[in-house]
């Protein structure tokens, strides 16, 4: 059941990236108002498709977590922020997708001496939490915000963002 929604998730997150459309004035702005500048230059050097599924996500999770958990709200935002490491393009992306179903991120660490490449980038694609977090550690971002990025592919008993808040980025990023 899980694999057909991921499935489902992934299929409609492709269709929707193949023609995006940008995000208006009044909700650029509200990207901005939960961000610090810094972490608002690297959201812009999303494509324009992730800047739209991170957007929603946030405003799906910012229904039910409200305004006063600005950090929540930017882990929403910058939550796939790792995935520029990789510089995948959309059909990248899903190639890189797939691999991952395929092969664990356990055996894909074995092609780790090849520090360039197709193998590189899809390890870097594989690890977007831990290389988002560490980009967003290096500009002075909340923990809580990095601790989100870092875990929100991660299995639920390992989470250790509040659970409550958890499930709901969680859900928001997978409607």
């Amino acid at each position: 059941m899980q694999l057909f929604q991921d499935f489902f998730h992934l299929s409609k997150r492709f269709w929707f990236s193949l023609k995006p459309q940008k995000l208006s004035e009044e909700n650029l702005d509200w990207v901005k108002s939960h961000l610090s500048e810094n972490e608002f230059e690297y959201w812009e050097k999303l494509s324009m498709a992730d800047k739209r599924h991170s957007f929603q996500v946030a405003r799906r999770a910012s229904s039910e977590i409200g305004e006063e958990g600005k950090e929540f709200m930017a882990a929403a935002l910058l939550h796939d922020i790792g995935k520029l490491e990789s510089g995948f393009t959309i059909f990248g992306r899903v190639f890189a997708t797939l691999v991952c179903l395929f092969f664990p991120l356990g055996k894909m660490e074995k092609w780790a001496q090849k520090n360039r490449g197709l193998r590189r980038r899809l390890i870097d694609y594989a690890k977007h939490p831990e290389l988002g977090a560490k980009l967003l550690k290096g500009i002075g971002s909340k923990e809580q915000t990095i601790t989100w990025v870092l875990e929100h592919h991660s299995e639920r008993e390992k989470w250790d963002t509040p659970k409550e808040i958890a499930e709901i980025l969680s859900s928001s990023d997978n409607d």
